[in-house]
């Protein structure tokens, strides 16, 4: 990992609280916090952190999803196919539809863990996902989550 200091941190957040936010305000921002820098200098460390692959890109988000309106499918399989082989095909399958946000294996009772979102129309992907392979499925749980605060700063920072 890269090592990025702390004026870069706090660009890095503005810049995920509006990606829109123009250097100067940042600027602005940054001197009324007491760091000592330019419009200038915070456009070049931008640029750094884009060419360095700290920053990939930008992208909208809708304020729906930022909060509400997630559910996650736990799955539990049949011993019928190896469920690493199993986790495979599931994941390939979630990974084209849009709403799906992340997989990740589980340990316990369960097997597989989907994150989704509603869509714009309130539709969800769980029914998609279950029908498709139902013959391998033993027992499918579905809860709501509403999350209550999320640090993107520090989301990012572990995706990084």
């Amino acid at each position: 990992m890269t090592a990025i200091d702390v004026i870069d941190r706090r660009i890095i957040e503005l810049l995920m609280e509006n990606a829109r936010t123009p250097a100067r305000q940042i600027a602005k921002k940054l001197r009324s916090e007491g760091h000592d820098i330019q419009d200038r200098a915070v456009a070049y460390r931008i640029e750094r952190l884009e060419k360095r692959k700290i920053i990939t890109g930008y992208e909208a988000i809708l304020h729906k999803l930022l909060v509400e309106d997630f559910e996650a499918l736990y799955l539990k399989f049949k011993t019928n196919k190896p469920s690493d082989v199993l986790s495979d095909e599931i994941c390939n399958f979630v990974r084209e539809l849009p709403n799906c946000l992340l997989t990740a294996s589980v340990t316990g009772n369960w097997n597989l863990l989907i994150l989704t979102a509603k869509d714009e129309l309130g539709k969800k992907c769980e029914r998609q996902i279950i029908e498709k392979f139902c013959e391998h499925i033993e027992d499918y749980r579905v809860d709501n989550l509403k999350f209550q605060s999320i640090n993107k700063f520090n989301m990012q920072s572990v995706m990084i």
